[in-house]
């Protein structure tokens, strides 16, 4: 008889940051919801080193946090899709946004708690 070696399954963390070039009243709003749809969020959960408490912390702004065990490719197609639903595209001619997506494993941070609710999953 033989076994497999079953390794734990661990979700990737992805850091978001994505600025809108050409955007009017209410266009961040919109782009808060629609990457809120797909699992980006403007807090993190993460644990105070001093007490071990865990709690959620506000992210600087224009910043999302997304954990999943999507690829890079998939959850970069779901930032996309994000900001396509909202009305932005980037053309040879003209870009609508720029963005930038991490990938990492630790967090080191001076954060404050969160309070404002409905940022969080």
């Amino acid at each position: 008889m033989s076994f497999s070696i079953l390794k734990p399954i661990t979700m990737a963390k992805f850091a978001l940051r994505p600025e809108l070039n050409y955007h009017k009243e209410g266009d961040y709003e919109l782009l808060h919801e629609a990457l809120k749809k797909r699992g980006f969020y403007r807090v993190i959960w993460l644990a105070d080193t001093a007490t071990k408490k865990q709690a959620w912390y506000d992210l600087p702004t224009g910043t999302y946090f997304h954990e999943s065990d999507s690829t890079f490719d998939q959850v970069s197609a779901k930032v996309i899709s994000a900001l396509t639903e909202i009305g932005k595209a980037n053309t040879l001619y003209k870009r609508d946004f720029e963005v930038v997506i991490f990938r990492y494993d630790d967090v080191r941070s001076n954060l404050k708690l969160n309070t404002d609710v409905s940022k969080r999953p």
